[in-house]
């Protein structure tokens, strides 16, 4: 038997037999991510979710309340206004936000708009001023 197809019977067979092995490679490159997430996004949100299930007493500590926190929440004509406020806010603003980034970034790639150069500069300015001028009280700073 020719060593080329030795060698190529004997890497198909490999193929079917890791095929069916479980492959762990990737799920190392996400262990970083996931200790910082659950660290800093879900064990957050168990404990809030935990202590709001108590109320907090000027004598006598902490009592456990269950689920009068949420029964008073939702009886509180204050929470449903500030909810009515917030749902307004993002039916009005995030439709209008998307459709001026999306017409900008259009006018920008289009080369077709008078100006092209003033909109990009006018675009990217605000993120560099701030970079410039605490490098520049940062120098002021050290200089004296």
């Amino acid at each position: 038997m020719d060593p080329s197809a030795a060698m190529a019977a004997r890497h198909t067979q490999q193929a079917r037999e890791n095929r069916h092995k479980a492959d762990w490679r990737g799920w190392k490159f996400m262990w970083p991510f996931a200790v910082v997430f659950v660290f800093v996004f879900i064990i957050p949100i168990v404990y809030a979710i935990y202590i709001s299930f108590f109320k907090k007493q000027m004598i006598g500590g902490t009592r456990f309340v269950g689920l009068g926190n949420y029964a008073a929440l939702m009886h509180d004509q204050q929470f449903w206004s500030s909810v009515g406020r917030v749902a307004l806010f993002t039916v009005v603003q995030v439709p209008i936000m998307l459709f001026l980034a999306a017409a900008m970034a259009l006018a920008i790639d289009s080369m077709k708009l008078h100006g092209t150069k003033f909109f990009r500069i006018s675009t990217f300015l605000p993120y560099a001023v701030p970079a410039v001028v605490s490098t520049l009280i940062w120098g002021f700073v050290y200089g004296a």
